[in-house]
């Protein structure tokens, strides 16, 4: 039986409104270039931000796009548009090209926010859109300017319905193996994180580093359960082996997550003191599996305890290794309060099973996405209530479980989620493809993970006229690096 917990607020804006009166100086925030947030200072210009929103249109229900890398004026937007009532459409920044035009072209947003560094690279896609660039740019509409058209006084708020209004779409669907919306409500944007800090005992003593974008559910649930739990928050634009040790001696950070990869380098970095590392009491490691050799080299060598946790795009954070079995290798934990599982059969989700039993891992929790945005994927996602993960797991009698492999098609590459679907569309669309199955292959480095190759069947007439790095890069100028191919070999047939 899940632990059942008694949440505070249901959405993150009330319980920015009583911190803001509660603490308004206190300073929940600092980014890598010495900027920071007080309690007051987000509510104040959020409110402004939100209030000028209002005069391009957007209220309640409307749709903001965000692409944009962790940053002060990233958490400014994505609390304005909560307050608002709107939904923030979060794009990863480096997202390009066709991925981004259908990513925005499907969404609609009624303004969207991006870095310079997006706006100078998608300059055509973007020009079809309402856009805020967030630094200096000649003939376009500034963060700044928008800022100084608002007021706290002229915001109109409405009343949002946590459980039902959604506040949150994330282009993923992991379940659905394709790239389409998922729906978080007001009400998983709180209780999903809040529960992942109770689980970690987060509280105004600790000091949290969010090194994962928060246009991922890593990220931005590290950046939330911080913010929600009263810690305070060292928020990093992009991880860097050397500066992140020393932000975290700087500012005594206490709690660190991010990716199997980046404690690899950590751990391999000869040049590093341990001692830089001393005012850690855990480090978190997800979205891939944390090799053994990682995750006992980085106590031995720091006294840091590094351990495991679960989640994915539709349901936040689902699990955490407990400290008292931080020397077990190869565990994603048990769950966390309010969170329940089951190992169930793959072709049937009606038997549960037993000990020992390799099976799909279902759940149940009160942040579980509402839902995507085809209604025949959201309804194939659920059985009974519970969420079908995709995943494949094994509970063992201390209930701890492990991690046994995929039943949706999904690659992992350095722990960036790859959709062979989304690969074989645009590979369908060469003229010579006949036909194309992409596949993940394991890398040399297992802290990599997989990296996406693709067999093709040419169509008879280009057979021997086409390379394979012609297709390799037809698909790699119109997608993001991770989504990269890696190989491309010729067959006769598909595998299957």
């Amino acid at each position: 039986m899940a632990t059942r917990l008694k949440y505070p607020f249901d959405n993150p804006v009330e319980a920015l409104r009583e911190y803001r009166a509660s603490s308004p100086n206190r300073v929940f925030l600092v980014d890598d270039e010495g900027r920071s947030l007080t309690y007051g200072d987000l509510y104040e210009e959020s409110a402004r931000l939100a209030s000028a929103m209002q005069g391009l249109g957007v209220g309640k229900g409307d749709r903001v796009g965000v692409v944009m890398s962790n940053g002060v004026e990233l958490v400014n937007i994505l609390f304005a548009t909560w307050t608002l009532g709107a939904t923030a459409v979060v794009i990863d920044p480096l997202t390009i090209s066709e991925d981004l035009d259908y990513q925005l072209s499907d969404a609609s947003p009624k303004v969207v926010f991006v870095d310079p560094q997006v706006m100078e690279r998608e300059r055509g896609v973007l020009s079809r859109f309402n856009t805020v660039v967030t630094g200096s740019c000649a003939n376009c509409l500034t963060y700044s300017d928008l800022l100084n058209r608002g007021s706290v006084g002229g915001l109109k708020t409405e009343y949002v319905n946590p459980r039902d209004d959604v506040g949150l779409i994330y282009y993923y669907a992991g379940i659905a193996s394709r790239t389409e919306q998922v729906w978080h409500t007001f009400y998983g944007l709180f209780t999903g994180p809040y529960a992942f800090g109770e689980a970690l005992n987060l509280g105004e003593d600790d000091v949290v580093i969010v090194t994962a974008q928060l246009a991922h559910i890593l990220g931005l649930t590290e950046f939330l359960a911080a913010f929600l739990r009263g810690s305070r928050v060292v928020l990093v634009r992009h991880f860097d082996v050397k500066l992140v040790p020393s932000l975290v001696s700087k500012y005594g950070v206490t709690v660190f997550a991010g990716v199997p990869l980046m404690f690899d380098q950590l751990l391999n970095n000869n040049e590093l003191d341990p001692k830089t590392l001393s005012t850690l009491r855990i480090a978190l490691s997800a979205a891939a599996p944390l090799p053994p050799q990682t995750q006992l080299g980085f106590y031995q060598r720091f006294g840091v305890p590094l351990v495991q946790f679960y989640g994915l795009t539709e349901a936040f954070v689902l699990t955490l290794q407990p400290l008292s079995y931080r020397e077990v290798t190869g565990t994603v934990g048990s769950p966390i309060p309010d969170v329940e599982v089951k190992i169930v059969d793959p072709r049937n989700p009606g038997r549960e099973l037993g000990v020992g039993e390799v099976g799909e891992l279902m759940v149940k929790a009160p942040w579980v996405m509402k839902g995507y945005s085809d209604p025949e994927d959201t309804r194939r996602a659920f059985y009974n209530g519970w969420l079908l993960t995709g995943d494949l797991m094994v509970m063992d009698e201390r209930g701890l479980l492990y991690f046994r492999g995929v039943k949706k098609r999904m690659i992992k590459y350095k722990g960036y989620p790859i959709f062979p679907r989304d690969l074989e569309v645009i590979l369908m669309k060469h003229p010579a493809v006949k036909e194309v199955y992409v596949t993940g292959e394991q890398a040399e480095n297992p802290s990599i993970g997989q990296i996406p190759v693709a067999y093709v069947v040419l169509k008879e007439e280009y057979r021997g006229k086409v390379s394979e790095g012609e297709l390799m890069d037809f698909v790699n100028s119109r997608v993001a690096f991770y989504k990269k191919l890696r190989k491309v070999y010729f067959v006769d047939k598909l595998p299957t």
